[in-house]
């Protein structure tokens, strides 16, 4: 990806070689910037679509949960009832 071309031509100076590095990182940093805004342009409907699912099973999750617990406070119930029934 970062390449100044064959090598027979090539920075001779400290200078030109800093500069040679700089453009190589600006440049490779140019690309992952531009590849990652490309990514998130075609994911953030896939996204936002997870996010609505997510939110769906949490309040389904405490809808049963909330369930589950009044079973249980009944059970409890019962069994103490039997429990004084049965002395």
């Amino acid at each position: 990806m970062t390449t100044v071309g064959y090598g027979d031509i090539a920075p001779k100076t400290t200078m030109g070689r800093v500069i040679g590095i700089a453009v190589m990182l600006v440049g490779i940093g140019f690309i992952a910037v531009l590849t990652g805004a490309v990514a998130q342009r075609f994911l953030a409907t896939q996204v936002e679509e997870v996010a609505a699912l997510e939110a769906e099973i949490g309040e389904t999750e405490a809808d049963i949960l909330a369930e589950v617990r009044e079973i249980q406070t009944r059970l409890r119930r019962l069994e103490a009832r039997l429990a004084r029934e049965s002395v």
